[in-house]
């Protein structure tokens, strides 16, 4: 029987939300094929894994998305979950993500890349008066230190924000119209959600996320628009090198559609966006866990 060890948490501020998917892993994995364990990455040590374990990597945010514990794992031949080290760091970071997307002309929200609060509002990035913007920190997740601003004044406010969450923040210009998101499993773009934030939120921020039980997905009728979400975001997968699973996140203004974000370790509770869109495949949660434990070891 193979050994999963689920690995959680470590330092990041999202640490907490990790937990939640390592439990629900642990909870829902088939143990008539899995022998399943929970550690925390604060006490994980590589040398205790045999050439049986696979590593089910539930971490958010650092360590388990910026590349960290992949690198550590690629180089003792561990198998473990998900995409390696240089699709991780380069999902992880924001600047190198769209950079990546423009090279591939996948569209993607312009942008300013800032380190500091001395920005240049003359710029012509910001002469739309009408125009609002996300202000983002470059390596983060689960929306911590992301704003919505609609006024210049505020842009300093929200960079300072951002900087306390990574050592560099995106000023991105908004499209306001809807949000999807499209997750992949080896290879195929389940059916599309609609993210409609409901109650205090206007984005899917941290409180729509985790907090507010007014937050709706809804599976997207529209089978041409259905269609072209699941093509931008195949190829924003294979363009970061992503394998296994992920969620690829985008916007709309109008007809136009932009990938703003590539999660290569997405929420994972029975409630998060990834199983429900299995679920509308006809995919169980314990089946979900299965395919992606297995295709680990492929």
């Amino acid at each position: 029987m193979k050994e999963v060890v689920i690995v959680f948490g470590g330092e990041s501020v999202e640490s907490e939300i990790s937990k939640k998917t390592a439990l629900s892993i642990y909870k829902n994995i088939d143990r008539e094929k899995f022998q399943a364990s929970v550690v925390d990455y604060l006490n994980f040590n590589v040398q205790d894994l045999n050439e049986n374990t696979v590593v089910f990597i539930a971490i958010h945010g650092k360590a388990g998305e910026d590349g960290e514990i992949q690198k550590i794992l690629e180089q003792q031949n561990i198998p473990f979950t998900g995409s390696g080290y240089l699709s991780s760091t380069y999902c992880w970071d924001k600047g190198m993500s769209k950079k990546i997307l423009i090279e591939n002309s996948i569209n993607t929200p312009e942008f300013l890349h800032v380190d500091n609060l001395d920005i240049d509002l003359k710029k012509d990035f910001f002469q739309n008066s009408n125009q609002s913007y996300f202000v983002k920190p470059t390596a983060s997740g689960s929306s911590f230190g992301i704003k919505k601003i609609n006024k210049l004044s505020d842009i300093r406010e929200a960079v300072e924000e951002a900087l306390k969450y990574s050592e560099s923040a995106i000023i991105e210009r908004a499209y306001n119209f809807s949000e999807y998101t499209v997750s992949i499993l080896k290879g195929v773009a389940f059916h599309p959600l609609e993210i409609v934030p409901n109650g205090n939120s206007v984005f899917y921020d941290y409180e729509a996320k985790y907090l507010s039980t007014l937050t709706r997905k809804e599976l997207v009728t529209n089978e041409i628009l259905s269609q072209d979400l699941k093509d931008i975001a195949l190829r924003a997968f294979d363009a970061h090198l992503c394998k296994t699973w992920g969620r690829v996140d985008i916007v709309s203004d109008g007809d136009k559609l932009a990938v703003i974000d590539l999660n290569t370790v997405p929420g994972f509770t029975e409630l998060s966006l990834f199983p429900i869109s299995a679920k509308a495949e006809g995919i169980s949660f314990k089946q979900l866990i299965t395919e992606i434990i297995v295709d680990a070891t492929n």
